[in-house]
């Protein structure tokens, strides 16, 4: 076919490979409904040196934390469908033990009795929210 190469032939309909672990980066999940938000933490964590994965919902999110098996969330608080605090809840079944960084304008989520590891407000200052997600990997084993 005129126009195409042969690995435009071979690989089909445009998917993302499924991302394996790089030992040396620690893994972090994204999770944000908005979808400039979510691509400008993608990009921001990345450059960081976080292998970085996203979902655009609390329910896709869920299903990441067992397939892409992240070592700290970063999510959103109000998102359609699974609210913030029902996802957080949620995320401690699974993995007790995972910093939750919430980002987020909502003014709920920095009272002291929802199960997050930290708050932080947006817009969102990047070296801070760096120094936290180092913070909360280090606390918690994390080199």
């Amino acid at each position: 076919m005129k126009g195409r190469t042969d690995s435009a032939r071979r690989t089909g309909p445009s998917r993302r490979p499924k991302k394996t672990k790089t030992p040396s980066r620690p893994r972090i999940l994204v999770i944000e409904d908005d979808t400039y938000a979510r691509e400008a933490l993608t990009l921001l964590l990345d450059y960081y040196g976080y292998d970085v994965v996203a979902a655009s919902n609390g329910t896709d999110g869920l299903a990441l934390v067992t397939d892409a098996g992240p070592d700290l969330v970063v999510t959103d608080w109000r998102m359609p469908g699974l609210s913030g605090h029902a996802l957080c809840v949620a995320l401690r079944k699974r993995r007790d033990t995972m910093p939750i960084v919430v980002v987020t304008s909502a003014d709920e989520v920095f009272s002291s009795d929802q199960p997050v590891n930290a708050r932080l407000r947006k817009p969102i200052d990047p070296p801070l929210l760096n120094r936290v997600i180092i913070d909360e990997l280090r606390s918690h084993g994390q080199p």
